[in-house]
C-alpha cells in the first residue's frame, strides 16, 4: 500500500495542482467524489483511494495490479493516518485541509491547497 500512497502524494496531487492537462482530465472525468474546479482538487478519501489505484493499475503489469476492496482501502486509511500527507506534500508547496467535515471519515471533503494560500 506504500506505493499507492507515495504515488498519490508525490504524483498525482502534485501533477493535479502543477496544472497537469493530462492529469487534471483523468481527475474531471473520474465521478463523484472527485472535483476539480479550476485548479481546485476536493475529495474524499474512498474517491481518491479509487482514482489512485485506477492510475497505479494503468501503469503496471496485470500481476502488480491492486484491488480497489474495503481491505485495500482500510489499509490506505490506515496509512494515511499514520503518516499524515502533509508533511509529504510540503516539498511541493502543498497540503490537504478538511473542506466539509462529517463524523462518517469517508465522507469528509478535503481539499488541496497552495500552502500560501491555505488557512
Amino acid at each position: 500500500m506504500e506505493n499507492i500512497y507515495r504515488l498519490m502524494l508525490e504524483e498525482i496531487l502534485p501533477a493535479v495542482a502543477a496544472g497537469d492537462a493530462g492529469m487534471q482530465a483523468l481527475v474531471r472525468q473520474f465521478g463523484e467524489g472527485l472535483a476539480l474546479t479550476g485548479d481546485r482538487l476536493t475529495f474524499t478519501l474512498p474517491a481518491l483511494f479509487a482514482f489512485t489505484v485506477a492510475r497505479h493499475n494503468q501503469t503496471v503489469p496485470a500481476a502488480q495490479r491492486l484491488a480497489d476492496s474495503a481491505d485495500n482501502y482500510a489499509l490506505f486509511r490506515e496509512l494515511l493516518f499514520r503518516q499524515p500527507p502533509n508533511a509529504t506534500l510540503a516539498p511541493f508547496g502543498l497540503q490537504v485541509c478538511i473542506e466539509l467535515a462529517d463524523l462518517d471519515p469517508d465522507l469528509v471533503v478535503y481539499k488541496l491547497l497552495r500552502r500560501a494560500d491555505a488557512p
